[in-house]
């Protein structure tokens, strides 16, 4: 080969181990990016201290296998605290070489010198596992639990600039640090954990007795959102006593896993089916044992429904039975988190398997316990027959109506889904809370005698939650016609004092009509309350409108005077003289407007009723006010203005005077005027006896005169 093609040749070569290394950079880079989907567990041992009791290391054998059984698919590693980097693993929970795991723990604690006296370096394995952590990618929930009862390092300067910038690393990846603390524990030991444990969001698990290996079963569970242990009996045994535990199996269970921890390894634990008999190897083929110093677990997978119990004997000391059972059958509910006290709540139920909605038989029925803000329990049959608030029959939705009204407060709800023949049944509990709602009001004013082409304030609307004003929208507030779909006149509210948002709690209602007639009409407030759509309506207004009445133009013609042929001389009596039309046109024209004013003002209502001050003397008489003007006591003698009353302290306001009723109306701002001791903003009805305060002094009104000491 020529000296050219040696250097072509020899370039090629370096380019492809330069392109091949550069590859194999970034294939690296990418792998240690990569993020495992297997949890770490790393459990750092000093084994020097926890080989001192026997009784401390079954608790480590039964640490790992609760722990394995629970977490299957985790990563575990042993890390000795006095050699930190000489870990082992990683052991995969539920694969088959875990086995070796728990034995090499077993074998380097048995091995180790007991030695009480040495310090740990807690910092070394904290540096080290997270080192492991961060080679591996663990994901987050992974971390290292320490398990010693030798003395950690506490003084100030050593947690400060070693243990908490480590353990705020472990926060930052999401990893925790926990600690099991066993008998014998030292206080700096105890100090040191719970620290770094606050720091990095872990956990202080206390195993001095058996009662701790429930709790830490708990507290895995829980973390993997499996539930809690349901407790099946507990009992301080002798080896003559018998512990019979009961565990429930409902229709639909997937597995049960039952669990005993136990004071001591020993003891016999005997299983038994629904119908009393012993499981045999062929029964319990699906089916597994797991057994440690301090804890027996027993999974039984697809179990027959019915009440199964175990027989534990030969055991001398404190044993607890629990278990967890996971079912196929999803007990779902509806209902709103918060509802209107006057309002009827629905509580729905439905049953899911595999994420679609399950028809359950004959044999099963579902049913709710609700429990008042009072402490009052009441039980309601969830039915799907499409009445009591469920909607359709035969859907699957198994609904119950709480009729109205309902306390106010928080409601406890359990729903229960039981089957005949089995006493234990599967429950989902939730709450909602009962408020008042937002409510909408309306008082009527002026109601008939309603001409065409007028405008009118017919009624005033309130909002109100409870007693207390609740102010809205304009837009929320929308009128109904219920009688006439063909209305074209105007009928609007107009809000009283809005605030900056334009919202108002008190609407004048506007109408003015088109055509003589009557309506009906409702005003219905729709809001967003308590997270939900949510409408209100008032009762029905009637308004009646007629036509203004007019007085029909006479004919009039000015043909001059022709007598009739062979007519006879004019009369000379004067008596029998006709008077002139155009003198009888005016005349009859004003007494037809004569009538019609009478007619009128006869219709309107009169004042009535007196007021009287504080000692119940009478100052005023509505029905006989001498300075009112007359045009004023014809066309509008139902209202009389303050100023008419003759007295300063109602100057501002309007007494309207209806055919029952006697409305005070302010107009002005003049000074502030009080009905019953509350302030008169807008209107307010006034009866006998009501109070009325203007001015620093006090009125009474009564539809009867008054004398002094004396109330009508």
């Amino acid at each position: 080969m020529n000296t050219p093609s040696k250097i072509a040749f020899s370039c090629i070569v370096l380019i492809a181990f330069v392109f091949a290394s550069f590859n194999s950079v970034i294939q690296i880079s990418a792998d240690q990016n990569a993020q495992s989907n297997h949890r770490i567990v790393i459990l750092g041992i000093d084994s020097n201290s926890v080989v001192f009791k026997e009784s401390h290391m079954e608790m480590v054998d039964s640490i790992i296998g609760i722990m394995s059984t629970i977490k299957q698919g985790d990563d575990f590693y042993l890390m000795p605290m006095d050699s930190p980097a000489n870990y082992i693993g990683p052991y995969r929970a539920g694969e088959n070489d875990f086995i070796e795991f728990p034995e090499k723990v077993r074998d380097i604690i048995s091995n180790s010198e007991p030695n009480s006296s040495l310090g740990v370096a807690v910092d070394e394995i904290l540096g080290e596992s997270y080192g492991l952590l961060d080679i591996e990618s663990a994901p987050p929930g992974s971390g290292i639990y320490l398990i010693s009862t030798n003395e950690y390092p506490n003084h100030e300067d050593y947690v400060g600039h070693r243990l908490d910038p480590l353990a705020g690393l472990f926060y930052e990846r999401g990893w925790h640090i926990s600690a099991f603390v066993l008998s014998g524990i030292p206080a700096s030991n105890l100090e040191v954990s719970t620290n770094l444990a606050a720091t990095s969001e872990g956990n202080i698990f206390q195993l001095q007795e058996i009662g701790g290996l429930k709790l830490f079963t708990d507290y895995l569970l829980t973390t993997d959102n499996r539930g809690t242990l349901i407790s099946s009996g507990e009992k301080k045994l002798t080896f003559s006593n018998l512990l019979i535990s009961d565990i429930a199996v409902l229709p639909g269970t997937e597995y049960v896993m039952a669990l005993f921890f136990r004071e001591n390894n020993a003891g016999s634990f005997r299983l038994k089916n629904p119908d009393g008999l012993e499981a045999s190897t062929g029964d319990r083929s699906s089916s597994s044992v797991l057994e440690t110093p301090n804890a027996v677990i027993w999974i039984i997978n697809d179990p027959a429904p019915g009440n199964w119990n175990v027989d534990v004997t030969g055991l001398s000391g404190l044993v607890s039975s629990w278990y967890l059972a996971s079912n196929k059958y999803g007990l779902n509910f509806q209902m709103p988190k918060v509802v209107p006290t006057d309002e009827a709540a629905t509580i729905s139920a439905f049953i899911t398997e595999a994420q679609s909605i399950l028809i359950m038989g004959e044999d099963a029925s579902i049913s709710a316990d609700v429990v008042t803000p009072d402490n009052t329990s009441i039980t309601y049959v969830l039915k799907d027959e499409g009445v009591d608030g469920d909607l359709k029959s035969g859907d699957g939705y198994y609904s119950a109506k709480i009729p109205a009204p309902l306390s106010e407060g928080k409601h406890s709800v359990s729903v229960h889904l039981g089957w005949l023949n089995i006493k234990y049944n599967l429950t989902r509990d939730f709450t909602f809370q009962a408020d008042v709602f937002p409510t909408i009001e309306m008082v009527p004013l002026y109601t008939s005698n309603l001409f065409i082409g007028e405008e009118y304030t017919v009624a005033t609307i309130y909002t109100k939650i409870k007693d207390s004003p609740y102010a809205v929208l304009p837009s929320a507030i929308t009128p109904q016609i219920v009688n006439n779909l063909q209305f074209h006149g105007t009928l609007k509210t107009s809000p009283r004092s809005p605030d900056s948002e334009g919202k108002a709690w008190m609407y004048d209602v506007i109408f003015s009509p088109d055509k003589p007639g009557q309506i009906s009409t409702i005003f219905n407030v729709n809001l967003a309350y308590g997270d939900r759509d949510y409408s209100r309506s008032t009762e029905n207004l009637i308004l009646e409108s007629r036509v203004i009445p007019q007085t029909p133009a006479q004919p009039y013609s000015n043909v001059p005077y022709q007598p009739e042929p062979n007519s006879l001389p004019p009369s000379t009596n004067t008596s029998k003289t006709s008077m002139p039309i155009g003198i009888m046109i005016p005349i009859g024209m004003l007494i037809i407007i004569i009538i019609i004013i009478v007619i009128y003002h006869n219709s309107l209502p009169k004042s009535y009723g007196f007021i009287s001050d504080e000692s119940g003397t009478s100052i005023l008489n509505f029905n006989r006010l001498p300075g009112r003007k007359v045009m004023r006591s014809i066309f509008t003698r139902h209202i009389i203005t303050g100023s008419e009353s003759g007295m300063a302290e109602f100057i501002g306001s309007n007494f309207v005077f209806g055919k029952s009723s006697l409305l005070i109306t302010a107009t002005t701002a003049a000074h502030t005027i009080r009905v019953n001791n509350h302030p008169l903003v807008g209107s307010a009805y006034v009866s006998d006896g009501t109070w009325i305060g203007a001015t620093g002094k006090l009125f009474r009104f009564t539809l009867d005169k008054t004398y002094p000491n004396h109330n009508s």
